[in-house]
């Protein structure tokens, strides 16, 4: 006899998605191996010179991190903004603080730009449209307060040009906008959203398909299976634990404010935003128009100390393997972000 499994263990383990997950870091291998490295480095180069370092960091993780998996633009990132500290004699602090803040609030825009947002769409069943609906209000705000907060870094660092030694590539620009394209059209059309990403991905063989060894190299397998293995230990936790949590879960899962904010800051800086937002979904009855308001508190709660979001610890890592201190980072990193989670309380 056949025992049917229960559709709350199906809403739990949704294969969709573990598969949307695959699917967005292949997006972002796809994005690598058509060198995005030498293309953000590129447009710092250019950005510098007319706003200065620190708001050309700012600008690109804004205008990248909604449609490309935040931590990804982390790795590719951070790397350029070390080589330019030593080069440049400019303080890796300013650089860093600007990269993680900027990148956790944009990331939070849309379904594409981190892991936690990708459960959240896949959950609500909301379309890409309404999703961002949600989210950007305090979004801008977030961003407004932190540009101001930043300023005063602004002054330490100038105008200094970057050493570039590579031709622009406009590929890696090309496809993330297709990308963004194809995800929003397809939902408008009703389409899945794991299709839509699946397409998205297979889509970006026709710019790598002479390069599948670069494309092998770069999609992270390790860090999808750290992320597939954190979602799962936290699902099988939450169901055995669910009564014990309920109550504290349930009041930040309906939205209710400031409970909500204040809930995803502390969780999230105690066991990641990923975690933490899997956790809500399991064991909290999220209304779907609730979903992007959760989007936008853990992407905002990452902000705060190194262990709030996977793109902060990647960040600090490659600055220790560096040899830079990560003291000051830290406690900067603390201040703006902490300025930069304000907004959340009014999502």
């Amino acid at each position: 006899m056949i025992t049917e499994i229960p559709n709350s263990y199906l809403e739990t383990f949704n294969p969709s998605v573990y598969l949307s997950l695959a699917f967005l870091f292949g997006i972002a291998a796809q994005f690598r191996a058509m060198d995005g490295y030498s293309f953000l480095r590129r447009m710092l180069s250019s950005l510098d010179s007319k706003i200065g370092v620190v708001y050309a960091v700012a600008l690109i993780t804004t205008v990248f991190s909604p449609f490309i998996l935040n931590d990804v633009l982390i790795l590719i990132l951070t790397p350029v903004l070390v080589k330019i500290s030593r080069e440049s004699a400019i303080g890796i602090a300013p650089l860093v603080v600007a990269e993680v803040t900027y990148t956790n609030i944009s990331s939070a825009l849309t379904p594409l730009g981190n892991p936690q947002n990708i459960l959240l769409w896949e959950y609500s069943g909301l379309s890409a449209f309404r999703f961002v609906e949600l989210t950007w209000r305090p979004l801008i705000v977030s961003l407004a307060l932190t540009s101001i907060a930043v300023y005063p870094l602004t002054r330490h660092t100038g105008k200094k040009p970057i050493n570039i030694d590579n031709e622009f590539n406009l590929r890696p620009a090309i496809y993330l906008f297709m990308v963004a394209a194809l995800v929003f059209t397809l939902n408008l059309l009703k389409t899945p959203s794991v299709l839509s990403l699946a397409i998205s991905f297979f889509l970006g063989f026709t710019f790598t398909a002479r390069s599948l060894k670069t494309f092998r190299r770069e999609f992270d397998v390790k860090s999808l299976l750290t992320l597939y293995l954190l979602i799962t230990s936290v699902s099988v936790a939450s169901i055995f634990l669910e009564g014990y949590l309920k109550p504290y879960v349930e009041s930040a899962a309906t939205g209710q404010q400031p409970y909500s904010a204040a809930f995803m800051l502390i969780v999230s800086n105690i066991i990641s935003n990923v975690p933490a937002t899997q956790l809500v979904l399991t064991v909290g009855n999220v209304p779907p128009t609730v979903a992007p308001k959760l989007a936008v508190e853990a992407g905002l709660a990452g902000n705060i100390d190194p262990i709030g979001s996977l793109a902060n610890l990647l960040a600090l890592n490659i600055m220790r393997q560096d040899g830079l201190p990560l003291r000051r980072t830290i406690m900067l990193q603390l201040l703006i972000g902490t300025i930069s989670f304000l907004p959340a309380f009014i999502a």
